[in-house]
């Protein structure tokens, strides 16, 4: 894909001061549909789909909101509106206010999969039933799956910023667009995106370019599919992997392999028993190591009827995020 600036799009070219919650959104759905991202999106991918079943809601999520934000090449540009970056909220009434003829065009894109037909022409119809569950399912979904992990994608977004803003400082919109390579390469006036799935030319035409880092998108920058739109970029922001990777492995020379498995198995809570399935052990084993964690204060364990549920305590949670006791992160960036 290539986008064509002129000096126009070059002074109306900008990153966003935050996370985009849509985005977010929509990424996440694309990543629980897909599995990719083992490592970054693993933990968390367990954690929606417990949480999902628990709640009642993997149904929902599975037969409403997957038709809409399928892993392809195409999902329907009001899913993700501008209000996105001013909170959930916003974003929500931006999409259930969708002009009538946009939704009968953009959800008409959508082919859909067995039993998914009716849904996508009640969205299409713009149903007023259908577009009422569309944004209750994406507000429970939300709450559940997004809400528990904000600070975590605000960090990693918020960090990505930082630099792309230190490359605008030092050398202008230039080098802020040279700082995306390899995933998008700047040859001015134009912007190429070598791994995208359209094979497009668009031409901004003044309208400038917004630049948004997103946390759940993966594997390559995302683009608004109608060229009439003010057009977006999200890319995936950066990581910090290589400083999860080296805790990780102190981590597990402090603790022990299974030890430190058992306190990452804990974050989001856990049971006796999903503990010791989720590490591989016997149930006398896993609570031999839970009575361990518990002693050095690391998790907290409470009964309720025949269950006991694990938590991580402040100063497990410090140490499985990396923090000092003054909570300033280490390694990250």
């Amino acid at each position: 894909m290539r986008i064509h600036f002129t000096r126009a799009d070059l002074a109306r070219t900008h990153v966003v001061s935050g996370p985009d919650v849509m985005w977010e959104v929509v990424g996440s759905l694309q990543a629980l549909q897909a599995g990719y991202g083992r490592r970054t999106f693993g933990q968390w991918r367990w954690q929606a789909r417990h949480d999902l079943r628990d709640a009642g809601l993997a149904r929902p999520v599975r037969d409403r909101l997957f038709p809409v934000t399928p892993h392809a090449a195409y999902y329907p540009d009001l899913l993700t509106p501008v209000e996105g970056g001013l909170g959930l909220d916003e974003a929500v009434d931006a999409i259930l206010s969708t002009p009538r003829r946009r939704l009968c065009t953009e959800i008409g894109r959508l082919s859909g999969g067995p039993g998914q037909g009716a849904w996508l022409d009640d969205l299409r119809a713009a149903r007023s039933a259908a577009l009422a569950e569309l944004g209750a399912t994406v507000r429970a979904y939300h709450r559940l799956s997004i809400e528990p992990h904000w600070p975590a994608v605000r960090a990693c977004v918020d960090s990505d910023l930082a630099r792309r803003r230190q490359a605008l400082r030092e050398g202008g919109v230039h080098d802020l667009l040279n700082s995306f390579r390899p995933m998008m390469r700047w040859n001015s006036p134009v912007l190429e995106i070598p791994a995208h799935p359209s094979g497009r030319d668009v031409h901004l035409g003044g309208r400038g370019l917004v630049l948004i880092p997103s946390y759940f998108t993966r594997l390559h920058p995302n683009t608004i599919f109608d060229a009439r739109l003010p057009q977006v970029i999200t890319y995936p922001a950066v990581h910090p992997a290589v400083a999860v990777a080296r805790r990780d492995v102190v981590l597990d020379r402090l603790l022990g392999d299974t030890r430190a498995a058992a306190l990452r198995g804990v974050a989001g809570g856990s049971t006796t028993s999903e503990l010791a399935l989720r590490v591989g052990v016997s149930l006398p084993t896993i609570s031999h190591h839970t009575g361990i964690l518990r002693d050095a204060g690391l998790i907290v364990s409470r009964r309720t009827a025949t269950t006991v549920l694990h938590t991580l305590s402040p100063l497990g949670e410090e140490l499985l995020a990396g923090r000092s006791r003054g909570g300033h992160e280490r390694g990250a960036g």
